[in-house]
């Protein structure tokens, strides 16, 4: 998906990603079976997975270098915190009201968020900013000579399209450093996720606490 902010800039993708991430919580929160679960979770994490690949991107836009740790470190601990924030009332939830309404409460929650995005958020790629303007003084003046660099340089739909599917898995195959990175990145967020999973499991299973107090553990 990052490619294609060369063509049509961020805020389309987080956009449309993240409205379609919002839908996927209704078909999880009225799903019948685990097929639907598991592909909408599928789906899920497509469409979340903007919110993590094009951060750097937006950094880079919107700071110098110099600026960058601050926001970048404060992004990292905000993704952390939403994963072990959850726990701590979704047990709770589910002892409730069932397990369907931690899907229909967070699909809810979003919905503010999604509003504000599309209202206040700003396209930040410049390119793309520059590329509306000549796009408008060609409008304005008939000239088509008002271009921008963006234009002349940036690739089409099939090469986008290219670079982000068939180029980029056969990088994967064919370039051991890319592969052996990417194989490490995957093990690492493994062992994150797994760690953070396993500790309501080992106080609801071995402890026998409650669910939802089995995630309390998880404020620490």
């Amino acid at each position: 998906l990052a490619p294609f902010c060369e063509l049509v800039g961020r805020k389309v993708i987080y956009t449309g990603g993240y409205l379609c991430f919002c839908l996927c919580f209704i078909g999880l929160a009225l799903g019948k079976n685990m097929a639907t679960i598991i592909c909408l979770r599928a789906c899920l994490g497509l469409f979340g997975c903007i919110g993590t690949i094009l951060v750097g991107g937006t950094f880079d836009d919107m700071f110098v270098a110099d600026e960058r740790a601050i926001p970048m470190a404060l992004f990292a601990y905000v993704a952390i915190l939403g994963t072990v924030g959850a726990p701590i009332y979704a047990g709770f939830i589910d002892q409730a009201i069932g397990w369907r309404w931690i899907e229909g409460i967070q699909g809810l929650s979003n919905v503010p968020l999604l509003i504000i995005i599309f209202l206040f958020f700003k396209e930040t790629r410049g390119g793309v900013t520059l590329q509306k303007r000549a796009k408008s003084l060609r409008k304005d003046t008939g000239d088509e000579r008002w271009v921008s660099k963006e234009e002349l340089e940036a690739p089409g739909l099939k090469d986008a399209l290219y670079n982000s599917s068939v180029k980029a898995i056969k990088m994967l195959i064919s370039e051991p450093v890319v592969f052996f990175f990417g194989l490490w990145i995957s093990f690492a967020w493994f062992l994150t996720f797994l760690f953070l999973s396993v500790i309501g499991i080992t106080f609801s299973h071995f402890k026998h606490w409650s669910e939802g107090v089995a995630g309390l553990p998880y404020i620490a």
